[in-house]
């Protein structure tokens, strides 16, 4: 049974943060509560400032306005602070002429451990990770697959009040992204939060309490994923593979079609409630040669942010 979060205190709370690059980049006036056993999910296109959020929620980044309060405190560099934070970026800081194992360990004691129980639980991470028979094998020799599941026994080898985790599933394998699942639904039932950047909708969906999407920096929807699946319910996504370009102004005029987006050869239209996706076919003119295959299925979240932004997700590494 999960964690009635109804009463508990925030563990961590973003109010107004904002970093400013240069170009325009970053995030802008973020606000986020995050309770004990909650998981929620970042989700926006490359660019959108999932990396910059999860960096200034982690202390590896100062914002240029707002503030982070982790467990009451906004002292970044409290090192208490620290301790409670199991952080996956997108690149690990590795040792690479370390052995896997001793990069962990060196992870370990940093968070305080003692030999005894870093030894205990790393047997069982490196188990669990799939990493025991390349635990003595140099970090340098790793592949990014390999890699990344080091981040994640070095992320949990603390057991941390929050987790924060950019991209987790990027480069596993089907049977190690299962066992992650599996792995952050328990942790979350025992009271651990969980902050998710991913494009996964699959994973999302499934694991995720809520969602945070950000586009061009900006939050610009967040909710429970039921609800914000019901704004999709009953809509339809048509896929068009394409062999040739199409201009996407005389499906967007349609009044059955709520968004329209090209990625590669691949035409995304989200329809309305009710509408025949033949009437997308009628547009291209008969052209039978035109369409190599068509695909028509349940909408998901990425639907819904291409419906709110027009933009579409980028298809999740499945």
């Amino acid at each position: 049974m999960r964690v009635d979060t109804a009463s508990e205190p925030s563990l961590l709370i973003a109010t107004d943060l904002t970093r400013a690059y240069r170009g325009g980049k970053g995030v802008f006036d973020i606000r986020l509560r995050l309770a004990a056993g909650e998981v929620v999910g970042v989700m926006g296109p490359n660019g959108s400032g999932k990396t910059t959020l999860l960096r200034l929620l982690a202390t590896a980044a100062t914002p240029t306005s707002g503030q982070v309060s982790w467990f009451g405190t906004t002292n970044a560099r409290d090192p208490s602070v620290r301790r409670r934070l199991g952080v996956m970026l997108d690149q690990a800081a590795h040792f690479d002429q370390m052995t896997g194992y001793q990069n962990a360990w060196f992870f370990a004691h940093q968070f305080g451990l003692s030999d005894a129980l870093a030894r205990e639980r790393l047997d069982e991470l490196f188990s669990w990770s799939g990493l025991w028979d390349a635990r003595d094998q140099l970090v340098g020799e790793y592949s990014l697959g390999m890699k990344r599941r080091l981040n994640l026994v070095e992320a949990l080898v603390h057991r941390p009040s929050i987790l924060l985790l950019d991209e987790p599933t990027l480069a596993l394998d089907y049977r190690a992204e299962l066992d992650l699942i599996e792995r952050l639904q328990l942790l979350s039932l025992t009271g651990t939060a969980v902050v998710l950047a991913t494009n996964d909708v699959h994973l999302a969906e499934r694991l995720c309490d809520s969602i945070l999407f950000l586009h061009e920096g900006r939050a610009i929807r967040e909710g429970h994923v039921p609800e914000l699946l019901t704004e999709v319910a009953g809509s339809k996504e048509v896929q068009l593979q394409l062999n040739s370009p199409i201009s996407l102004e005389g499906l967007r005029s349609l009044a059955a079609v709520e968004a329209a987006n090209v990625d590669g050869d691949t035409v995304h239209i989200i329809l309305a409630r009710g509408a025949n996706p033949a009437q997308v076919l009628a547009v291209l003119n008969g052209t039978a040669d035109l369409v190599s295959n068509m695909r028509v299925r349940r909408p998901n979240l990425g639907d819904l942010f291409l419906k709110l932004t027009g933009v579409a997700l980028p298809v999740g590494h499945r």
